[in-house]
C-alpha cells in the first residue's frame, strides 16, 4: 500500500506535466451559440469520465489500487481535451496557454495552489507565465494533492460496485466542474474582446 501511494506521488506530477505542456488539438470550429455546446461537450465529457472511472474501479482488493493511476491519466486527459474544445468553442483557442490549462483543470481543487500564477483586475483573471521549473513544481505540488485525494476514496475502491459507483460519481463531478471553469473562463475572454467567438474565422467554418 505503502508503495503504490510513494509510485502515486512521484508519477502524478510527471504525468501533469506531460498533459499541461502538450495541449491537445481542437477539430472543432468556433460556435455562434457557444453556452449551449459547452454545455453538450461537458455533459459527454463527464458521462466518459465517469464511465471510465467507473469501469476501472470494479477490480476490489489489491487489483483496484493498481488502477488508480492509469484512471487519473485517462481522466485528466479527458478534461483537457474538453478545456480545449471549450476554448475553441469560444474562438480562443489561440489563448490556451500551460497556465490556463492548469487553471481550468484545477482551480475547483487546487486553486491555493494557482495563486501565484493567476492575479484578478477587476473582474478579469490575468495569467502570469512561468518557467519550466516553477511550472514543474507547482505540478509537483498538484500531482501530491490530488495523489492524497484520490487515495482517500481506496477503501471504498476495494469494494466491488459501491467502489465503481463512488469513483464514477466523483469522476462525473471533477469533470463538469472544470467544464464550468473553462467555459467561464474563456467566456470572459469573449467578452473582454467584445468580439463573436466567430469574428476571426470564416462565417462557413463557424457552427451553430
Amino acid at each position: 500500500m505503502k508503495d503504490s501511494y510513494n509510485r502515486l506521488k512521484e508519477k502524478s506530477g510527471e504525468m501533469l506535466f506531460d498533459i499541461i505542456t502538450d495541449i491537445p488539438e481542437s477539430l472543432l470550429s468556433p460556435a455562434k451559440t457557444p453556452q449551449k455546446r459547452c454545455e453538450l461537450l461537458t455533459r459527454k465529457a463527464a458521462a466518459k469520465t465517469a464511465a471510465l472511472s467507473a469501469t476501472l474501479s470494479l477490480p476490489g482488493g489489491f487489483s483496484g489500487i493498481v488502477t488508480l493511476l492509469p484512471d487519473i491519466v485517462s481522466i485528466w486527459k479527458i478534461q483537457a481535451q474538453l478545456v480545449a474544445d471549450i476554448a475553441m468553442t469560444y474562438g480562443k483557442y489561440a489563448e490556451l496557454s500551460r497556465e490556463a490549462m492548469l487553471w481550468c483543470l484545477f482551480r475547483h481543487s487546487a486553486s491555493q495552489l494557482l495563486r501565484d500564477i493567476f492575479v484578478r483586475s477587476g473582474t478579469r483573471l490575468i495569467a502570469q507565465k512561468v518557467s519550466f521549473s516553477a511550472l514543474q513544481k507547482i505540478l509537483q505540488k498538484i500531482g501530491i494533492s490530488q495523489a492524497n485525494k484520490l487515495l482517500g476514496k481506496t477503501a471504498l475502491r476495494s469494494i466491488p460496485l459501491l467502489g465503481a459507483a463512488a469513483s464514477g460519481f466523483y469522476a462525473y463531478y471533477d469533470t463538469k466542474k472544470v467544464g464550468e471553469t473553462a467555459e467561464t473562463y474563456f467566456q470572459a475572454l469573449s467578452e473582454k474582446s467584445k468580439t463573436s467567438p466567430c469574428q476571426d474565422f470564416p462565417s462557413d467554418s463557424c457552427q451553430s
